[in-house]
């Protein structure tokens, strides 16, 4: 963890004399799940925090280069008519790379990819840790989200991910069509701060 602060800050320290870009830092959380592995639903919930820069390209067009710690995974709670609890957790160092277009003052569409690192991982049900293949360091996602700018500086950012490449295959291996392993989805919610220009 001390890592992903140092790196952080070393892109903020980078940029803040930049006269040309924004930078800022972020911090909310996610709500996630994983396709194939029997569950359903967005129960994992993690944290999502980090640093931007942004490029403007045009009036209304701007790149924007993330690097951030997001938690993703899958999660089924306890209930009393189903005691079985099942926990994935997936850390990871991300690096997203967006296009973001206003659509109209203060709102804009983000769009592009996110390219993730592994940093560490747990897989464990009611009883104790489970032992099974180990995720994929690198991960790429697709990314689409909304930016509202509701205060000067400060910007609300709702996005939606989706696994481009498999998380890990099936524990059977098996492959059919596009179903070749377990993929995640993920709906994060974050505030950024601008903190230069």
């Amino acid at each position: 963890m001390k890592a992903v602060f140092t790196a952080i800050f070393i892109l903020c320290f980078a940029i803040t004399s930049a006269q040309n870009f924004d930078a800022g830092l972020l911090g909310g959380f996610s709500t996630s799940q994983v396709t194939g592995d029997n569950l359903s639903g967005f129960n994992k919930l993690g944290s999502r925090f980090g640093a931007y820069i942004s490029y403007p390209i045009n009036k209304k067009m701007n790149y924007q280069l993330e690097m951030q710690y997001l938690e993703k995974g899958s999660k089924k709670p306890f209930t009393e008519n189903s005691p079985e609890t099942y926990l994935f957790e997936l850390n990871y160092i991300e690096l997203p790379a967006t296009l973001n277009y206003q659509v109209k003052k203060g709102i804009y569409i983000e769009s592009g990819l996110g390219t993730a690192f592994l940093i560490g991982y747990k897989e464990q049900d009611e009883m104790a840790d489970i032992n099974t293949d180990k995720p994929n360091t690198l991960a790429l996602d697709f990314l689409l989200g909304v930016q509202y700018e509701f205060k000067k500086k400060l910007k609300l950012n709702i996005r939606y991910a989706n696994s481009i490449s498999r998380i890990r295959k099936h524990a059977s291996e098996q492959e059919l069509g596009l179903n070749s392993g377990q993929f995640s989805s993920l709906v994060s919610f974050a505030f950024m701060y601008q903190i230069s220009r």
